[in-house]
């Protein structure tokens, strides 16, 4: 229903002769094919910011009236699920490069669909998932977005440096459109002497670090004949292989396959560029990978190491048919991929579809969905998809998980009809148990099978969900409903799961938010981090610096340690004036004893300090020294922290200490790590 206020603003805009671009959907992601930007001009003031929303990568809360006046601004309304709006971001980087030196500002309204996306930890986590760099705005029950009467995401709304609005567009607008758009606004109100001198040239949300060497680690795969595990590590831009976890979820790294560069270069591992990777799958010999910012399919020859390109040309394209061979048929965000019998099943999020590939010929084609978004069963080139980004094979039936849905569906490959196990449609979306009709999920990413049953990665509930696919009933498996990480030996917590896999009686599960790997065994339900001996970041130009506090002292502390009791290290920082921890980004721990990882743990302190981390006795007993007293350990902790108030900048920091551990019986169970100031 249109407010008021919303009639009186678009009467204005076509009475003035403005551009009013028809939205193809209501409150709905769109992908309006590359449409135009209006640039007539309407002569309305473009409603100023609520001065108490959350703001993101700015030191302050942003106005028309003061910090944006002079500036040529660039609203994006956007929510963080949805593809279109991801497809955008490379776009307005390219934007912002072009005109680095004008006074040219984007700003994201991050309106929320789904309940989760309106938080303000989960965009932030977002904004550094997908490495946004200019100011968002978490705009509060849809506030901004009523006060322009957005109606569909992604909108954008060009607005000139005197704060009068000048055009919009629904959907994925192209670059060249918007570079003219921008350009010819630029330049009248540098003529009317309205531009500013000089940009803003804002401070940018850092990139995290954590003790897990991951970052938003997207999907997992474990090949047991093989003794590996294969792990999408999407914000490195990488592939990372391990060998297969022991008993207390150590393993080693193997291979990493791309430099850590977002790109397209195939060639041996450490040469190739990948963007953004998230499914996998193997198929004699070989991995496959859903280089999904890139919009291709790769394969990697796991005996050469060798990356090469098997479908797509790297132009995102809305071809709802298919039918070309190879890098002649462009795709469109391939989320995830299932393999058998030389075929490769895809779950082609941006175009609302499942494809097929022969991996013989490397043709490839629609399979189900007809490319609208929506939620329709029946044959499958006649069915409604929404955004499938998670895929499973039971037998013939090619389960799916349909996220902006909020659903499980799945295909039958011998009649190829499609069919729900639950869900209702794109906004019917919640956290409940039960029947079909009233079970609820929301944005769910991935799928396994796991017994008779079906296993969810409930992404924006933080929990993973069981479904039996014939009663169709929904229970809860692990999770709490919020974000968090648990304690060893406790009920695991999870942050935005968005994969995982079911190897015999283990779970994998790639819990993206807390950067790292959890490994449940089905059997007892008892779980722990995966730790990756050898693996850390991938050295990158600029934003990976991070601040890193010295030990307190040249000399490693003496400790003396119970080998038999949990052993509790707390943190307590000290940080810079008007700065807090930031919430709902983890706290991790790594401890090393020389080329020996002892154990890494992950900590959701929500702000708090001092935090725990819990060692085991188990853990303890791999850190003692066969032939020595004492051993020494190298402690280091990944935090960030964010200043106080509505504005969002944040900084990773990291500090570290040198232990000398003797243990006998008796020692302690409780260490307070030395307080260390954190470097600004």
């Amino acid at each position: 229903m249109i407010s008021k206020k919303l009639n009186r603003i678009l009467t204005a805009l076509m009475l003035t002769g403005f551009m009013v671009v028809a939205l193809l959907f209501y409150n709905h992601c769109t992908a309006n094919d590359n449409p135009a930007l209006g640039d007539a001009g309407s002569g309305v003031m473009a409603p100023d910011f609520p001065a108490d929303f959350t703001w993101i990568n700015t030191p302050e809360p942003l106005s028309f009236q003061h910090q944006l006046k002079g500036q040529v601004v660039l609203l994006d309304f956007w929510t963080y699920g949805c593809i279109n709006c991801i497809h955008l971001i490379p776009t307005e980087e390219r934007l912002l490069h072009h005109f680095a030196k004008q006074p040219f500002e984007i700003i994201g309204v991050e309106s929320a669909k789904f309940t989760n996306e309106a938080v303000a930890s989960h965009v932030r986590d977002a904004v550094l998932r997908y490495g946004i760099t200019n100011p968002v705005v978490v705009d509060q029950n849809m506030t901004i977005w009523n006060m322009y009467g957005v109606n569909a995401w992604p909108t954008l709304i060009l607005v000139d440096a005197s704060g009068h609005v000048v055009g919009s567009v629904a959907g994925e607008a192209g670059y060249h459109s918007l570079e003219h758009a921008i350009t010819k606004t630029i330049a009248a109100d540098r003529k009317s002497g309205t531009l500013a001198a000089h940009p803003l040239n804002l401070p940018m949300q850092h990139t995290l670090v954590s003790a897990s060497g991951l970052l938003f680690p997207g999907k997992i795969i474990a090949v047991p004949a093989m003794h590996r595990l294969f792990i999408a590590d999407t914000g490195h831009n990488r592939i990372v292989e391990t060998t297969w976890p022991d008993a207390l979820g150590h393993c080693k790294r193997v291979e990493i396959f791309g430099n850590g560069r977002p790109g397209h270069i195939d060639g041996p591992a450490s040469h190739a560029e990948l963007d953004a990777p998230q499914g996998l799958a193997v198929d004699d010999g070989c991995l496959y990978v859903a280089d999904t910012m890139g919009q291709y399919v790769r394969k990697i020859n796991l005996r050469t190491g060798y990356v090469s390109t098997v479908l797509g040309n790297g132009h995102e394209v809305y071809d709802t048919i298919g039918g070309g061979t190879g890098t002649q048929q462009r795709i469109n965000s391939p989320w995830d991929l299932v393999a058998r019998g030389h075929t490769l099943y895809i779950a082609m999020a941006g175009e609302h579809q499942l494809w097929k590939m022969n991996l013989q010929t490397d043709k490839a084609s629609a399979l189900a969905g007809t490319g609208g978004e929506g939620l329709q069963n029946g044959p499958a080139d006649q069915a409604l998809l929404a955004q499938p980004s998670g895929l499973v094979l039971d037998g013939n039936i090619l389960y799916f998980a349909d996220s902006e849905n909020s659903a499980v569906r799945g295909l039958n490959l011998n009649t190829m009809k499609v069919f729900t196990v639950i869900g209702h449609g794109l906004f019917d979306f919640g956290d409940k148990n039960g029947g079909p009709n009233t079970a609820l999920l929301q944005h769910d990413l991935g799928v396994a099978i796991f017994g008779k049953n079906i296993l969810v990665a409930d992404t924006y509930n933080d929990k993973l969900r069981l479904i039996n696919p014939k009663t169709r009933i929904v229970s809860t498996y692990a999770g709490s409903g919020k974000p968090g990480t648990g304690s060893p030996g406790g009920p695991l917590e999870l942050n935005e799961p968005g994969g995982l896999n079911v190897s015999g009686h283990d779970i994998f599960v790639a819990d993206t938010n807390n950067q790292r790997i959890v490994e449940i065994n089905a059997k007892t339900k008892a779980w722990h981090q995966i730790v990756i001996a050898g693996l850390t970041p991938p050295l990158m130009d600029g934003n990976m610096k991070i601040p890193i506090s010295a030990a307190p002292s040249g000399r490693a502390i003496a400790v003396q340690l119970d080998p038999g009791k949990m052993l509790t290290l707390q943190f307590n920082p000290t940080l810079p004036p008007l700065t807090h921890l930031t919430p709902d980004i983890p706290i991790s721990l790594r401890i090393t004893s020389g080329s020996h990882v002892i154990t890494e743990e992950s900590v959701n302190a929500h702000g708090k300090t001092p935090v725990n981390f819990s060692i085991t006795p188990a853990m303890l007993a791999m850190a003692k020294p066969m032939d020595k007293q004492t051993s020494h350990w190298l402690v280091k902790i990944y935090y960030a922290y964010c200043t106080d108030g509505t504005q969002g900048l944040c900084v990773p920091a990291s500090q570290s200490w040198q232990l000398a551990v003797e243990m006998i019986p008796g020692g302690k169970s409780l260490v307070p790590l030395p307080r260390v100031a954190t470097v600004h």
